[in-house]
């Protein structure tokens, strides 16, 4: 089983190329999604069996005040590496956010979805191209770098945050299993604050943006189905 990762020099894309060296990753100069002959002409040259796409733009301020990194990067970006993959039979493995969820939680992956943010419309838009391929999973993650970066945490907002090095073994899996559709990935439903204190145990808490989702949380059941875990507090590190 050949995998091919884009967007290998983020911080998802470097720690999961930490846990396997056979991952090809080539470089956004060798292929730049936003070129659609680069794309293809990259996945012909490697022949993958499975292309895990992580390059997007995922600065939600940034979409805020302009559309152009969600058009170019994350929605036609992505149709071009979906489109690769459909013509030369590729499974797609498109990394999507919790961002895409509103109301209260745990959400689950079926439930009826407004995206409430341009940067959250920007991957929702690539979700609805890769949605188009035969053999495709899309994975929903709540992740952030190890520790907290932050020295404010926000107060009363609600996720299934994992750290990086805590997600990336989960990603890797769920690409090399058999599981199509869409799966939530994440960690037990936890406040802003308490995820953020288990790497910076004295962080100061602020008000919640109005921007900043309310509850992000995720219903992980399909996850530890895939990947046989029966308990959610094994995947906290820190």
């Amino acid at each position: 089983m050949k995998l091919l990762i884009t967007g290998g020099s983020g911080l998802l894309g470097r720690e999961i190329l930490k846990l396997d060296s056979s991952i090809a990753s080539p470089s956004h100069k060798e292929m730049d999604i936003a070129d659609e002959r680069q794309v293809l002409a990259v996945l012909q040259k490697h022949q993958p069996d499975i292309v895990l796409h992580l390059a997007a733009e995922t600065k939600p301020l940034a979409h805020e005040q302009t559309p152009e990194p969600g058009l170019k990067i994350n929605i036609i970006g992505t149709a071009n590496v979906a489109l690769a993959c459909h013509k030369l039979g590729i499974r797609m493995v498109y990394t999507s956010t919790d961002y895409l969820y509103v109301g209260k939680g745990p959400h689950k992956e079926d439930e009826p979805i407004l995206a409430p943010y341009r940067f959250s419309w920007s991957k929702l838009g690539g979700e609805a191209a890769v949605s188009l391929l035969k053999n495709y999973l899309i994975l929903r993650l709540s992740f952030g770098p190890v520790p907290f970066p932050w020295e404010k945490v926000y107060e009363g907002q609600y996720n299934s945050k994992l750290y990086m090095d805590e997600m990336a073994p989960l990603v890797l899996a769920a690409a090399k299993s058999t599981a199509t559709g869409i799966m939530n990935v994440g960690g037990p439903r936890i406040s802003l604050e308490d995820y953020a204190r288990r790497t910076k145990p004295d962080i100061e808490t602020i008000s919640k943006p109005d921007w900043v989702p309310q509850d992000t949380s995720l219903d992980i059941a399909k996850m530890k189905e895939v990947l046989e875990i029966d308990d959610e507090l094994t995947l906290l590190k820190h």
